[in-house]
């Protein structure tokens, strides 16, 4: 029986694997803006969307981040990433993030406005929230995409596909879009292959600029 599942897999194919929709630039303002920062709930959850998307961090690294993670410097914050997939020896990463040129998607004010909401104690950066009242127990991963898939809802998108690696995937194909080197993009994913970078973002948010197919006089 195994061989025959495997003899119909190769004739039909794999079924292909479920991606997450890239989140690109204008997805992300339209999701903040129908936010209402005036709550605790809406300040951290738009901080945990636009710091994920301007450091290209992953889920596990967003949920893991501390208050002393996050460094001020003119110009914008440095996050310093303890443990990621890239590093497990446990070396540390730092990632930059500048401020924002536009109010409402700027991730460091909204970085600052969570901060003032939930004190800036030693422990988690990001932490959950008991009957509206923000306490000192860090969010889960699990939590985050919940949240961005309620606030991605909520301003009108289909959600099905929207995860937090939309945040990071939408960073690397909005970057690529914008012509941002290859060099500097992986700086910032710390991806150690670029081949990875190429052919699961890159390439796919090129696909029409260099297709073939616009040259066939159709």
């Amino acid at each position: 029986m195994r061989q025959v599942r495997l003899g119909l897999r190769r004739l039909i194919g794999a079924a292909p694997r479920r991606q997450a929709r890239p989140l690109q630039t204008d997805d992300i303002r339209r999701i903040v803006t129908a936010i209402d920062r005036t709550t605790p709930k809406g300040a951290r959850d738009a901080a945990i969307i636009l710091l994920g998307f301007a450091s290209a961090l992953r889920r596990s690294e967003l949920a893991a981040l501390t208050v002393s993670d996050i460094e001020h410097q003119p110009g914008g914050v440095v996050v310093t990433v303890s443990r990621s997939k890239t590093d497990q020896e446990g070396e540390g990463q730092r990632v930059a993030v500048v401020n924002g040129q536009h109010a409402v998607t700027d991730p460091v004010a909204a970085l600052n406005e969570w901060l003032d909401r939930r004190g800036r104690a030693p422990g988690p950066l990001f932490t959950s929230l008991q009957r509206g009242t923000v306490s000192l127990h860090p969010i889960s991963g699990q939590a985050i995409a919940i949240a961005l898939r309620n606030r991605a809802r909520a301003a009108g998108f289909d959600a099905a596909r929207i995860t937090p690696h939309s945040l990071r995937a939408g960073h690397t194909t909005s970057a690529a879009v914008a012509g941002v080197s290859l060099d500097r993009i992986a700086a910032q994913t710390r991806h150690k292959r670029l081949s990875t970078l190429i052919e699961r973002y890159i390439r796919p948010a090129q696909a029409l600029e260099y297709t073939s197919s616009r040259d066939l006089g159709l």
